[in-house]
């Protein structure tokens, strides 16, 4: 009896224990249910935020995805930058240009031709092909590798002898909003793409920096303009001649007044130097098949074979037109890596070199931001002269 008893008041303690923590436990339920909105309220989305579906089409939207490219990378998975190992002057230089404008630069490395194995070279090639030209497309083509080995969607790819005008981010940004809304574009922009391309992607290559403009005759109303005020006037858009960029926009029916006001996006036909152009993942693949896999290198200079298969319309382009990167030179030997010092003038430095086509210059901010007069500067602070 006694056992019975104890055990009987040993499961009502224990029943007794079990009730006071289920009556702590709905009680602190119940204010978490009251004290969490009070103090975490400003952290609740509303339902219908969270389900309310993004509209792709919305200004707003495209504004917001045009915003990209500002950063770093001007809206492009990467950019990279072709120059030979010792032009280490160059690389210097687009180290400068990088950081004085916000802009992230990996290097990659140009090619020496006569270490391509004669194997290598493709099939297609003319038999005397230059060193220097079958290394300028085999580091081409290292860079149509890069971006096909990486999980991105585009690359814009560089020459190491660049300059652009400070307001670049301006530029771009203005170019991603116009291909967003593109009049010439064949068919309308996927979801993905209005999601994650400032660009688009429906374009194997995009030449943001080529000397050489003209659409297709056939197709001359092909063209789209807006109005940018970093384009360059009239002196700096170059000459009246065929394949030039006042030719370029006068074909196209601009007027001299708005050649002053606007850019100009049209489908690559000719062009001339890949001074700054950008590429997709199917860009890279058709190019890598098109010039390496069956060798349809037949020009060997690799911005002339392009420019081929773009009127043979076997490669899908747009060019922009005055280009928002050019050349920058300095005269001479410097300018080229196919001229051999001692044969022409070394040039006058980079302090007075010039970049055509464009309104303001990176370089020319560089020298003006890294002046220095320090001890002129001290005497109009201290009113004094320092003698030692």
């Amino acid at each position: 009896m006694w056992t019975f008893l104890n055990s009987g008041r040993h499961h009502a303690t224990r029943l007794t224990v079990l009730l006071i923590i289920i009556i702590i436990f709905v009680a602190a339920m119940s204010y978490s249910a009251v004290s969490y909105p009070l103090t975490h309220s400003a952290s609740i989305v509303a339902p219908s935020e969270v389900d309310r579906p993004i509209d792709l089409l919305s200004g707003e939207h495209q504004a917001a995805l045009a915003k990209h490219a500002r950063n770093a990378s001007l809206g492009f998975g990467d950019i990279v930058y072709i120059s030979m190992p010792e032009r280490t002057d160059r690389q210097d230089a687009m180290t400068l240009l990088a950081s004085f404008t916000g802009i992230s630069l990996k290097l990659m490395p140009g090619v020496d031709g006569t270490v391509v194995p004669p194997k290598a070279i493709p099939d297609g090639a003319p038999k005397d092909i230059p060193p220097s030209v079958l290394g300028c497309f085999r580091a081409h083509a290292n860079a149509w590798q890069y971006l096909l080995q990486t999980d991105m969607d585009t690359l814009l790819i560089f020459e190491d002898d660049l300059d652009w005008d400070p307001n670049i981010k301006d530029t771009m940004e203005r170019l991603s909003l116009q291909m967003q809304n593109s009049k010439i574009r064949l068919q309308p922009p996927s979801d993905y793409e209005r999601m994650n391309a400032p660009y688009g992607l429906d374009w194997d290559v995009l030449y943001v920096g080529s000397h050489k403009h003209g659409g297709n005759p056939d197709l001359k109303d092909s063209a789209q303009a807006w109005d940018d005020p970093d384009v360059p006037g009239l002196k700096g858009v170059g000459g009246m001649g065929k394949g030039g960029i006042l030719y370029a926009l006068r074909l196209a029916g601009l007027s001299d007044f708005d050649i002053e006001k606007k850019r100009m996006l049209t489908p690559s036909y000719t062009t001339e130097k890949n001074t700054a152009y950008a590429i997709t993942r199917q860009g890279a693949a058709r190019l890598l098949f098109l010039l390496s896999y069956i060798g349809d290198l037949k020009a060997g200079d690799v911005d002339q074979d392009m420019t081929r298969l773009f009127i043979e319309g076997r490669l899908k382009g747009y060019t922009l037109t005055p280009p928002a990167f050019s050349q920058f030179k300095v005269g001479g030997s410097k300018d080229s890596d196919n001229i051999k010092v001692g044969k022409t003038v070394n040039g006058k430095g980079n302090v007075k070199g010039y970049s055509p086509y464009l309104k303001g210059s990176a370089r020319r901010l560089i020298v003006d931001s890294l002046k220095l007069d320090n001890w002129n500067d001290y005497k109009k602070v201290t009113g004094t002269v320092t003698t030692y």
